[in-house]
């Protein structure tokens, strides 16, 4: 590996933004598909539920609104 002090400041900024991708593919890799590598939007599993099975959010929402009523 070449030693950051002989490279220049553009391939030290190319290099750390080469190494930045990498390591939020692996990441994302490592999530199973829970973030996207092009960073893709939502992060958060609860909008993801919301957005991708707005039925079954619906169905979930309804089932806790009914065990709150009956307490």
């Amino acid at each position: 590996m070449i030693a950051p002090s002989d490279l220049s400041l553009a391939e030290q900024r190319l290099a750390l933004r080469q190494q930045l991708q990498e390591q939020r593919r692996r990441i994302a890799h490592q999530l199973d598909g829970a973030a996207t590598a092009d960073g893709s939007f939502p992060r958060s599993m609860t909008m993801r539920l919301v957005i991708r099975r707005p039925d079954l959010a619906v169905r979930l929402a309804l089932g806790i609104a009914t065990l709150l009523k009956r307490r």
